[in-house]
């Protein structure tokens, strides 16, 4: 008996990724639970396990291919005999049987002779092809519909159509030989609205850019070369134009004595493990954590939609994390509850992981606030992106020996640059003002946290 292994949903929101490794070859015994590929998705590298033990008969998927959530991985051969527990990501989320079923009944609809429809490819380039033909298309709400030709789709694809009143001979499919599925279908709806607002084609790679205009063929000068982007590096585009685009940012700047801290963390150290050893960063989420619970709209998000403002009683923080694949943001959950100590533990075992690309997709979602330290690399100030749908984020600078006036004499000082960027469609100037000074008061006076609680 052969056993079609599926790729599950991996996360919200994720429906596709691209094959990083393939760890089995055809022949391999597997065990339950063994890792068959590893699957980079936006934001994280995921291993995909077998929920059944067998032997892999067929290989469906290559490195370096895209593939959708639900799509066939491997066939095993004399699998356990259960159904696999995997979420197949099908129409309709049906299992195996059910989706068979509805392909049996697509292929009866079809008149005879009609050549039955293979099975969709999991296929981005055919996608992008169809979506680059039909950017320059003209509105067209007639049907498609030649003689007594079936639309190669499914039932449920074809009651979807109907559902969101689409004529499905309009949609053009992008499966083998032309099969609709329910993408195509959205897809075709988000087009048609598009053109009947006026609303630009999006780009098919990242849904929140604007068009760009055409690049100078840079070949004329010398030479080029090219390289496809990173996932990271494609969801990092999409989510910093959407942010530049829709959201009024101000970004204000104070800085904050910290030789206090700095002595404090310093003597700590000495003692430390490399696992326990406190950052700077760690005394930042947890003074933010506090600053979040005193001003609460900083910790909010605005839904334009029904006109409200949703207050969030967590606090859950963000920290900007560099790797060599682009800069990805694991959170730290109820930092408010945590002590420094426990909040360094996470941070120093969370960033090894990110930078490593084992931090799951789960352990980047949910931040209500951010931080973005890049004092290790140098500089003195810069202008941090809100991350949608937070509302700020904190950007820190390069700490430096500063001479500050004490009201006799200037004295040195340890600064640190703070630059809180907030939507000011939320947040008003003199609330921004009043969060960045309490945060730097707090880092100047550290007992100030206990003794306001």
């Amino acid at each position: 008996m052969k056993q079609e292994i599926r790729i599950p949903a991996v996360a919200e929101g994720v429906t596709s990724g691209t094959v990083v490794a393939v760890m089995v070859a055809v022949g391999d015994r597997v065990e339950a639970d063994q890792t068959l590929i590893e699957l980079e998705t936006d934001k994280a590298v995921v291993a995909i396990p077998t929920p059944l033990a067998g032997t892999i008969s067929d290989i469906r998927v290559a490195e370096g291919q895209n593939v959708k959530v639900g799509a066939v991985i491997v066939l095993l051969e004399n699998a356990a005999g259960m159904e696999s527990r995997l979420e197949t990501g099908g129409e309709d989320g049906r299992d195996k049987k059910a989706q068979a079923a509805a392909e049996n009944q697509a292929a009866d609809e079809a008149p005879v002779g009609a050549e039955k429809p293979a099975a969709e490819p999991d296929s981005a380039t055919a996608a992008l092809e169809v979506v680059r033909n039909l950017e320059s298309a003209t509105l067209d709400l007639t049907s498609g519909r030649r003689a007594e030709l079936v639309a190669p789709a499914a039932p449920t694809v074809r009651r979807l159509a109907r559902e969101l009143g689409v004529d499905i001979y309009q949609v053009q499919g992008t499966g083998l030989k032309g099969r609709i599925s329910a993408e195509d279908v959205h897809a075709f709806v988000q087009r048609t609205m598009q053109q009947a607002t006026g609303g630009g084609m999006a780009s098919a790679e990242f849904p929140g850019l604007h068009a760009q205009r055409p690049l100078p063929d840079y070949r004329r000068f010398g030479e080029v070369s090219r390289e496809p982007l990173s996932k990271v590096r494609e969801l990092t585009a999409d989510t910093m134009s959407y942010a530049w685009s829709t959201i009024p940012m101000v970004t204000q700047y104070d800085k904050a004595p910290i030789a206090r801290v700095e002595e404090f963390r310093t003597e700590f150290n000495r003692s430390a493990t490399a696992e326990t050893k406190l950052s700077m960063t760690a005394f930042m989420v947890k003074v933010c954590a506090a600053a979040l619970r005193a001003f609460p709209y900083f910790n909010s998000a605005l839904d334009l939609a029904s006109r409200e403002l949703v207050l969030k009683h967590f606090i859950n923080i963000g920290v900007a994390v560099d790797t060599p694949a682009g800069l990805l943001v694991p959170v730290i959950r109820a930092a408010d509850l945590k002590g420094v100590e426990k909040i360094a533990a996470e941070l120093n075992e969370m960033a090894l992981r990110t930078r490593e690309r084992r931090i799951s997709p789960a352990e980047m979602e949910g931040g209500t606030f951010t931080i973005s330290n890049l004092g290790g690399i140098g500089g003195t100030a810069f202008t941090p992106i809100v991350y949608p749908p937070q509302v700020a984020i904190l950007g820190v600078a390069a700490a430096e020996m500063q001479p500050v006036w004490n009201g006799a004499e200037f004295v040195p000082q340890l600064m640190v640059p703070l630059c809180l960027s907030y939507d000011h469609r939320v947040i008003d100037g003199a609330a921004g003002a009043r969060f960045l000074r309490w945060i730097c008061q707090a880092l100047a006076y550290p007992l100030h946290l206990v003794m306001k609680g």
